[in-house]
């Protein structure tokens, strides 16, 4: 079934850094407050391989895009959510997962790439893209889970028109195998290098990773 996922991601400033876990603590004991929330995870990012991801992940799943938009104006919000982001720097994007595959595993980690194709990309290269990505879980056995999704919603001093995500057993499985495999530098990477004639993606993207205790996608 399609499901609507909110994904953001938050920059502490420097002066509230050691306050990541009590914020990450705080968000988990009321985001079951908010209308329409069917799941969340909020977690601390891994600090490697991290690419402009920020302390803190929080993705929740939403019984309908309407109940995403809302969220940040309910009351729990504005009274208990609020106060404990305030001053942080948020990427925030919304989106349905229409193209995934879940296998229910145990603890592990998430990785995902979030990035944007140019404004007046080729369409044809666009779907290209997509179509290579939807090829590593063939070819990658660490991968465990997946979604390939596009964004819908977007808040934050950057825009983005993609969101890869997948779930491994543990890191090696991403920067071993994922890494290193032909379909990853030898043909994907190559949207992503302007010496190249595929190049589509823009050059600043988000990659995150922590930790999982089993799938959190659905």
């Amino acid at each position: 079934m399609t499901q609507f996922v909110s994904l953001r991601f938050l920059t502490l400033p420097a002066d509230r850094q050691a306050d990541r876990d009590r914020i990450i603590e705080g968000l988990r004991a009321v985001i079951r407050e908010l209308p329409g929330v069917q799941s969340a995870w909020i977690a601390p990012i891994l600090p490697a391989p991290v690419i402009h991801a920020g302390q803190i992940v929080w993705r929740t799943i939403f019984a309908t895009e309407n109940d995403s938009l809302l969220a940040p104006i309910a009351p729990v919000w504005r009274e208990k959510i609020a106060p404990l982001i305030e001053g942080a720097q948020i990427t925030a994007l919304g989106y349905r997962t229409t193209r995934m595959g879940v296998a229910k595993k145990g603890p592990g980690i998430w990785r995902a790439l979030i990035f944007r194709t140019f404004t007046g990309a080729d369409q044809e290269t666009v779907r290209e893209l997509e179509s290579n990505l939807l090829l590593f879980p063939k070819y990658i056995s660490t991968i465990k889970s997946w979604a390939l999704s596009n964004v819908s919603t977007m808040d934050g001093p950057k825009g983005f028109t993609h969101v890869w995500e997948q779930e491994f057993d543990s890191v090696e499985g991403l920067l071993g195998e994922y890494m290193d495999h032909p379909l990853h530098w030898g043909v994907v990477d190559s949207y992503f290098d302007a010496e190249l004639p595929q190049y589509i993606v823009e050059g600043h993207v988000i990659q995150a990773v922590a930790e999982i205790d089993g799938s959190i996608m659905q």
